[in-house]
């Protein structure tokens, strides 16, 4: 497992608008071993700061839990000094990363140039399970319950998972684990 590094991320929002980050959770790996982890609350951005009752109903955060949490802009320094030049991976990537580039745009911050792998797509490859969710992909792996829809919860599992699916497939790189697309040939 040499290889193997990276930060897994998730994000919680506030509403169905992908700018309104309200939470983040991140856990590194460094040699196939989870290191480090961080969560926190984060105010999302004003024009998309109304918590929706159904997001609240997921993830429990309320608007009292944001009022004095820091805003994107800190969030986001935060969260690039905890990452590095690590590739993040994400259960459900296309969520997590439209997170990311919504609350930079509602905060007039420039997008980072960061990679995204998905270990939902890694689930459905190389594990035979009929639901590919964080809990299903967990309890498969043995990797024990966890607080789904708590974002630190939700990066330090899906770190795990990665880790777990990597040992399980001797496959020692985010490069092996996520193979860059085969260009198609010409007839």
């Amino acid at each position: 497992m040499h290889g193997l590094n990276f930060t897994a991320i998730d994000f919680e929002t506030a509403n169905s608008k992908r700018g309104s980050v309200c939470a983040v959770g991140l856990a590194k790996v460094r040699h196939g071993v989870v290191v480090d982890s961080a969560s926190w609350l984060i105010r999302p951005p004003h024009a998309v700061g109304e918590f929706a009752p159904r997001n609240i109903e997921v993830h429990g955060i309320r608007p009292a839990d944001v009022r004095t949490a820091p805003r994107w802009p800190e969030s986001l320094r935060r969260i690039q000094a905890f990452a590095a030049t690590d590739s993040f991976v994400a259960h459900n990537a296309s969520f997590d990363r439209s997170v990311l580039r919504g609350a930079c745009t509602e905060s007039g911050l420039p997008v980072p140039e960061t990679a995204f792998h998905c270990s939902v797509h890694l689930a459905r490859r190389l594990l035979g399970l009929e639901s590919h969710k964080l809990p299903d992909v967990a309890k498969a792996l043995g990797l024990g319950a966890f607080r789904h829809h708590d974002a630190g919860s939700d990066a330090e599992t899906c770190a795990s998972a990665v880790v777990a699916i990597a040992r399980r497939h001797a496959l020692h790189s985010l490069d092996v684990l996520w193979p860059a697309a085969q260009p198609a040939r010409s007839r």
